[in-house]
């Protein structure tokens, strides 16, 4: 990973935006004093790639900032990629990757923050403890590899040698031999059931002899059953053939009593057509007067008809005035009944008037302690800025008062620390009585100092609380203010409705009720639509001079129609005359055929009776047909059934063939599956930590500890060496294999010793030399993935000799890395580096800026 730029904005101690463009340099020094924030710079790397830093969640963020982010723009194999990295306070991390393809960015980022988070991890293969261990010397952390247990150490190395993904070898093959292993097992059980199902083959065998034997004997049954059914069926035709001769016997009955009925029911009719004809003609003298009353009413009613058409004519005449007064009157009504909706809003209006003063009172009233209340908002004011410059004043006396106490209790220290003669501050002689007065006088100067300050303490805390209640109180006026301008407004719209409704009751007194009295006159009066009355009393009076009786005409209507009938009767009185001699001679041919019709009944009885008697005699001799051929018919439902099981019997014992041939072809899978399990198990152990990673690590750890051994040999001037020990014997002594492990092992004038038995600046360069001959030794594989060194703070703990010493190793492996990176607050390094990043910290936060050559 070469890093190319970073953008950094509220993120720990840098509040507005900074970037560093790294690619102005190679080598560079990262400069400032103690918490300028040059760590944080390194931390803004970590926390944008993997989300880790000194500080977590919302600590990250700047305390003058509402939010934190970090762009890191990198390259690695041959790619560009961009992690933008955003947190805002009390709210989710938001994370977005992407890489650069024809001069655009594609998307990488995936559905979640810890997707993105792994798409990273595996973009870079590897994560943040592997990074940190390999690429960064972290403040406190250079010792980070060399202080973990040997296993962990032997972890990590694999790790930064790319060696997990023969962890990835090992779990395909695994996950291969667990398939296997459940094919072998499902081989296991199908051999087990196909052994079940050949142990069968006897028994299969003579159940197929059974069950053909009965099949034989069902079919010889079922024959001899047939022949018997079959002269039953031909006793049954010949039944059957007499039954139709009884039946054809019976329709010639019902069709003779039918015929009979018929001329029976004809007769009836006919003598009772010519009763009521002999009726009709015995009437004929009260049938002929009705008919002439009838023609009477009819003349009568044609003049009634001709005196209505010209009453009609009067009405259709009266209609056109009649019409006009309803309209008017209408519209007179209308009106006043708007008139009367008005004058019960002007009745509301003025019931409502006395309230609305009060109302406008009221809100007079409120708006005059709202203002007076306002009255107060300048003098609070005045007296807040007051408080804030006091304490403001307070603050920076106590910021000079801190500084001048840290001062003079260093010169209180090393006055009393100092046994010699002369002024250690001075230089100048110095008694032990004037020594200790000059101690006295100088802590008495600070005790005045420190109650200073505690005044100073004690009014910004007073202040912050009175500053609270102004705030607060200031707030409220604010509300107040607000609550005033409402109030104005309210009292605004109710002034100008209380106008509004007072017009409304002079404009209504000044015409609405005087119109409203003048139109309960008129309607009361009728003294509307005059020339519409007298056009329909003119109508009237012709009406009356007509005297036409409509009612008197309705009751001619009413005689006319009852008396109408009379016309039928005299009608059906011509045709009973005309019909009672054909009526006679019908009557007698009739009773003629019902005397035949019976002697024809009483012959058809006899011989269907005759008939019937024989055939019942006959059918109840005949054998059960129907049971007979159930018989038979279960007979042959069993003899099928016997088929099937013969069938399938017989397939059973077949199937044995094809059985066999799957047998012998699971048998050769389960040896096939049986050899691919034991190979597999074979590459898990090649593939598992103690099998081709653990040579790995023993082919690359003679090229590391030699690389270590060079360096270490520049920064000890040849006094130390380092040597990795890979096994070491168990505590149990009746073992004789040895333990996995990763010791480190130095050895210096004293001997040889773990690395845990050194410490101080001794330890750091045995870190040092083994964290750079690892990085150095990836740097020069093929394929390497890690290309920046970043070394934070590694030269306090060294002197002068060995800080000359580390920068010189630094600059020899220099050639191995595209970045360089050494954080340093020691201004003397500064210049050993051909550039550098000065970071500085100010009011607003920390700044950055390159100074390249």
């Amino acid at each position: 990973m070469i890093p190319v730029s970073l953008q950094i904005s509220g993120f720990l101690s840098y509040n507005q935006s900074v970037t560093i463009d790294f690619t102005q340099f190679d080598l560079a020094c990262i400069s400032g004093a103690n918490g300028a924030g040059k760590s944080s710079l390194l931390d803004a790397i970590t926390w944008a790639l993997f989300g880790e830093a000194r500080r977590h969640d919302d600590a990250i963020i700047n305390s003058r900032s509402k939010s934190a982010e970090v762009i890191l723009i990198f390259d690695y194999e041959g790619h560009r990629y961009r992690i933008q990295r955003a947190k805002t306070a009390n709210k989710a991390t938001l994370l977005e990757f992407t890489v650069q393809d024809d001069g655009k960015w594609r998307p990488l980022t995936e559905h979640s923050v810890r997707e993105t988070e792994e798409r990273i991890v595996q973009t870079l293969r590897m994560d943040y403890e592997t990074f940190t261990n390999a690429s960064f010397f972290l403040q406190g952390r250079a010792d980070q590899f060399a202080q973990q247990r040997p296993g962990d150490r032997k972890r990590i190395l694999a790790s930064i040698l790319g060696l997990e993904v023969w962890d990835s070898y090992r779990d395909a093959a695994a996950e291969r031999r667990k398939r296997q292993e459940s094919e072998l097992a499902i081989i296991d059980a199908q051999l087990e059931e196909i052994n079940t199902e050949l142990s069968e083959e006897d028994q299969r065998r003579k159940n197929l002899r059974q069950f053909e034997e009965q099949l034989a004997q069902a079919g010889q049954l079922r024959k001899s059953m047939e022949e018997s059914l079959g002269s039953l069926r031909r006793l049954a035709d010949s039944l059957a053939q007499q039954k139709n001769m009884v039946d054809l016997l019976q329709n010639q009955v019902v069709s003779a009593r039918q015929r009979l009925q018929a001329n029976a029911d004809q007769l009836s009719e006919r003598r009772e057509e010519h009763a009521a004809n002999q009726a009709q003609v015995a009437a004929a003298a009260e049938i002929e007067a009705d008919f002439k009353r009838w023609q009477e009413l009819q003349a009568e009613l044609g003049r009634r008809d001709s005196q209505a058409a010209n009453f009609n004519q009067y009405q259709q005449q009266r209609s056109g005035p009649v019409t006009a007064i309803q309209t008017e009157r209408a519209r007179l009504e209308q009106e006043s009944a708007g008139l009367l909706t008005q004058q019960g809003q002007i009745e509301e209006i003025q019931q409502a008037l006395p309230g609305l003063d009060e109302q406008l009172d009221a809100s007079e009233q409120c708006a005059q302690a709202l203002s007076e209340r306002l009255d107060r908002r300048g003098e609070l004011e005045e007296q807040r800025q007051q408080r804030i410059q006091q304490q403001a004043d307070a603050q920076s006396e106590n910021k000079r008062l801190r500084e001048e106490m840290r001062l003079l209790r260093e010169r209180i220290d090393r006055l009393a620390e100092s046994s010699g003669a002369a002024c250690p501050l001075c230089g100048q002689p110095l008694s032990p009585d004037d020594r200790l007065a000059l101690i006295a006088d100088l802590e008495c100067q600070g005790k005045e100092m420190g109650d200073r300050f505690r005044q100073n303490q004690h009014l910004v805390t007073e202040n912050d609380a009175l500053l609270a209640e102004f705030t607060a109180e200031v707030n409220a006026l604010r509300q107040v203010e607000a609550d005033l301008r409402k109030q104005q407004a309210q009292h605004a719209a109710l002034q100008t409705l209380r106008e509004q409704n007072a017009g409304r009751i002079d404009e209504w007194q000044s015409g609405g009720a005087r119109r409203l009295s003048e139109l309960k006159r008129i309607l009361e009066e009728e003294d509307y639509a005059h020339e519409a009355r007298a056009e329909l009393a003119g109508v009237d009076a012709a009406l009356r001079e007509l005297g036409y009786d409509a009612a008197a005409h309705d009751e001619l209507r009413r005689e006319e129609s009852a008396a109408r009938a009379s016309q039928e009767r005299l009608r059906k009185l011509e045709a009973a005359r005309a019909a009672l001699a054909p009526l006679e001679r019908q009557i007698a041919g009739l009773e003629k055929q019902v005397a035949a019709d019976e002697k024809e009944v009483t012959a058809a009885e006899a011989k269907f009776n005759e008939a019937d008697g024989q055939y019942r005699k006959a059918a109840a001799a005949l054998p059960d047909l129907n049971g007979a051929e159930d018989q038979v018919r279960d007979q042959k439902e069993r003899e099928n059934q016997l088929r099937m099981q013969v069938g399938m019997a017989h397939q059973q014992v077949e199937v044995l063939k094809s059985v066999r041939a799957r047998q012998k072809n699971l048998r050769a899978q389960r040896e096939d599956a049986t050899r691919q399990i034991g190979q597999l198990r074979q590459l898990e152990r090649a593939f598992g930590k103690d099998g081709v990673p653990a040579l790995l690590i023993e082919q690359a750890l003679p090229e590391i500890e030699a690389q270590a051994n060079e360096i270490l040999d520049r920064l000890s001037a040849g006094s130390m060496s380092v040597r990795f020990a890979t096994q070491r014997d168990y505590k149990d002594k009746n073992r004789d294999d040895k333990k996995e492990t990763l010791d480190i092992l130095i050895s210096d004038t004293a001997g040889t010793r773990e690395y845990e038995m050194f410490s101080g600046g001794e330890a750091f360069r045995v870190n040092f030399a083994i964290r750079l001959a690892l990085s150095r030794v990836l740097a020069q594989r093929a394929g390497a993935r890690l290309q920046t060194l970043v070394i934070d703070e590694g030269f306090g703990s060294q002197d002068a000799d060995g800080r000359q010493r580390l920068i010189e190793a630094i600059n020899s492996v220099s050639h191995d890395f595209a970045k360089i990176l050494v954080i340093t607050h020691m201004e003397e390094l500064k210049d050993y580096f051909p550039a550098r990043i000065e970071i500085e910290k100010t009011d607003s936060g920390s700044s950055a800026k390159v100074v390249a050559p």
